[in-house]
């Protein structure tokens, strides 16, 4: 087979999977906008997503890679069109963002994506404040690779960085901008950063792999990492400048797990003092999930059994997602199962022909995300055939379709 057959087929391959409409034509930009009018016209294309966050009830903004082009397309009509927002193609990326990681939607105009340098130049943080229309560009002056990223309002936020050193060693950076991303000021990095330096117990442990960071206010902020298979959860109270160790917050019920996974902690309501996170009981092939639920920003935990049966194969890491501190959904075997009393029971929706019969072609679970009640969307993949679908349900979990 020659070259250009070869790079033919795999091009057809990334362009498989999801058909979304697009309502214009014209390119974002970085730091220059755009002249003349946006042409309006629609049309179709096939694109493959492999992330989304939902930003409103009828918005969205969704990514993924095409030859090293980030492709992020916004939709303001619940998926029946959509704009394509991706900054310059002559910003290349090596691996797709993940959310919280490497991408953060604030809104429907605020956003930020990090590109590490991972050897095609420096690492960039892109910004736009217009909905993806441009994009400003700053340099971010580290050599690690930008692991967290959140940010609270449209000036002030945070990314973690890490470097791989000997013996799993790991070295860890808080930084923290307040112009939105245009210049970014160091925290904190621990000892794996400064050779000569001696680690002191203000500061992240050298040890450990970033889960998720999260922030609820200007000064308290989460970050959890795992360990040898067990998570530890560092909180801040003086906006990222020193970190101390949660007393353990894993229950005995956890304690027996071959290995345990958990997230970030999220909040929720305007208070932000009520948060989640879930944890993960790895046995063998199978993977049970219970949660810690937040009353007090944070300050304590309280551990809940889910009543549901465990997750296996290849999606048992995608555990409950909750919408508040009582309304949750989960996904099992093409089932929907609710919550209303934080995960103590769970009720089973009756099957939808659509969702299955998606989920037995594309049975890979990506991201499950709900913005309300009635409102959620679903990514399905099939990752061997580069190929994805997004889906919507606007009754709960009830009935899906498409988008």
């Amino acid at each position: 087979m020659s070259e250009a057959v070869r790079e033919q087929l795999q091009n057809s391959k990334e362009d498989q999977g999801q058909t979304i409409t697009l309502k214009q034509t014209t390119d974002s930009t970085i730091n220059q906008r755009a002249g003349g009018r946006p042409d309006t016209s629609e049309y179709k294309i096939q694109t493959r997503l492999t992330d989304f966050q939902l930003l409103s009830a009828s918005a969205g903004v969704a990514w993924g890679l095409t030859r090293n082009e980030l492709r992020i397309y916004v939709t303001q009509s619940n998926g029946k069109t959509w704009d394509n927002v991706s900054p310059a193609k002559t910003v290349s990326f090596s691996e797709p963002p993940v959310y919280g990681s490497s991408i953060f939607f604030l809104n429907q105009k605020n956003g930020w994506v990090a590109r590490n340098a991972n050897g095609v130049g420096q690492t960039l943080i892109l910004h736009t404040v217009d909905g993806g229309q441009n994009w400003n560009v700053a340099t971010f002056n580290d050599n690690g690779t930008v692991l967290g990223m959140y940010f609270i309002n449209e000036k002030t936020g945070w990314v973690m960085t890490s470097t791989d050193e000997s013996n799993h060693q790991k070295g860890k950076a808080v930084y923290r901008t307040e112009d939105g991303g245009d210049s970014w000021t160091r925290l904190m990095q621990n000892a794996a950063y400064v050779k000569s330096a001696e680690q002191t117990t203000n500061e992240l442990p050298q040890s450990g792999t970033l889960i998720g960071m999260s922030f609820r206010d200007n000064k308290h902020g989460f970050i959890t990492l795992e360990q040898d298979g067990r998570p530890s959860l560092y909180t801040t109270a003086d906006s990222g400048k020193t970190w101390t160790a949660s007393a353990s917050f894993l229950s005995k019920e956890v304690e027996s797990c071959d290995r345990i996974t958990t997230g970030k902690p999220q909040f929720y309501g305007t208070s932000k003092t009520s948060g989640w996170m879930n944890i993960g009981c790895v046995k063998g092939t199978q993977t049970s999930y219970s949660g810690y639920f937040t009353e007090d920003g944070g300050k304590t935990w309280t551990h809940v059994a889910y009543a549901l049966k465990p997750q296996t194969g290849i999606n048992q890491t995608m555990g409950p997602t909750f919408l508040n501190r009582k309304q949750g959904w989960s996904l099992i075997d093409g089932i929907i199962y609710t919550t209303q009393d934080q995960g103590h029971t769970w009720k089973a929706l009756p099957a939808n022909n659509t969702l299955q019969n998606t989920i037995a072609n594309y049975p890979e679970m990506a991201k499950l995300q709900f913005f309300s009640k009635d409102v959620g969307w679903l990514l399905v993949a099939k990752n061997e055939e580069r190929r994805s679908l997004l889906m919507q349900t606007t009754d709960g979990g009830k009935s899906w379709h498409v988008l």
